[in-house]
């Protein structure tokens, strides 16, 4: 019988443990539920996060050390929690007692830390799929969505970041117009804030939280826009805990609600495998209405 030599098995399993790409939703702080899921994901597979690794959860400086001790291994898109972080060390924002964001900034690392995470981009493209927090803007094309995520992850590196985060609070909408802080902050709200739009304008609204059932009849999620321009193109995103797990060709959401007692989810691709680690309730939603 010929015998397949141990190294040449265990570098097919790495080439295929590379080949995948693990998409982790939401973690908000709960490093617990983290290392769990982790278990039951191959030692060297990629991992990208959606965006939200702190705030709200119990252990948002050591979630944060976590991903950052995966090295280039990991990679994370910005969420709207995250920019809170920067926004607070920036002194745009005070600390509420609903954050729990306080441990990061008083670190004794907080300045590294602070720097990693504004370093993170907007959107990332992996094996044709598309990575954002919250979704891309229906009314944007792929294109512009690269460009407007460029423009705004420059921004955020830049020797200024933090006045353009004092200006970041607001609920405007998109304008090709717009210029400055209020260009930045339009850019910031569709990719980490946005859920709902105008049926008939593609409007994002920010009034009508997460709750889908008691949505106005004027308001569709915005990945139901009719004219949405990049129907067909793969778009995977977080930031949405009512949703649920959403599984479909072209829409991937992922944030099942982990710190509210629901389930931390990873998604493999291209196969599309789920992975899922049960949660504790970390956090009582209703004290967050």
């Amino acid at each position: 019988m010929h015998m397949i030599p141990l190294i040449t098995t265990r570098y097919h399993e790495l080439k295929m443990e590379r080949e995948h790409i693990y998409a982790i939703g939401d973690l908000q702080g709960c490093r617990e539920s983290l290392d769990l899921l982790l278990e039951d994901i191959p030692e060297e597979a990629p991992l990208i996060f959606v965006g939200d690794l702190v705030n709200r959860g119990p252990e948002s400086l050591a979630t944060l050390r976590r991903v950052i001790g995966l090295g280039d291994r990991a990679r994370c898109v910005l969420g709207n929690h995250d920019l809170h972080l920067l926004a607070a060390a920036a002194g745009a924002k005070k600390v509420s007692k609903k954050d729990t964001i306080a441990d990061i900034l008083d670190a004794p690392d907080s300045a590294e830390l602070i720097d990693w995470v504004r370093h993170q981009p907007i959107l990332l493209e992996e094996a044709g799929i598309v990575f954002v927090h919250a979704g891309i803007h229906p009314l944007w094309s792929l294109k512009k969505a690269r460009q407007l995520a460029a423009e705004a992850h420059s921004m955020l590196t830049g020797d200024h970041w933090e006045s353009i985060l004092r200006e970041m609070y607001g609920n405007l909408n998109w304008d090709d117009k717009l210029k400055g802080a209020e260009r930045m902050q339009a850019i910031l709200n569709a990719f980490t804030r946005m859920r709902f739009v105008n049926k008939k304008t593609g409007e994002l609204d920010f009034k009508q939280k997460e709750d889908i059932g008691s949505a106005p009849e004027s308001l569709v999620p915005w990945f139901e826009y009719e004219n949405r321009i990049l129907k067909g193109t793969p778009i995977c995103f977080g930031h949405w805990s009512m949703l649920g797990l959403l599984n479909r060709p072209d829409i991937v959401a992922i944030d099942t609600g982990c710190l509210w007692g629901g389930e931390l989810t990873a998604i493999r691709f291209p196969d599309r495998k789920i992975i899922q680690e049960k949660c504790p309730c970390w956090a009582d939603p209703f004290a967050f209405k």
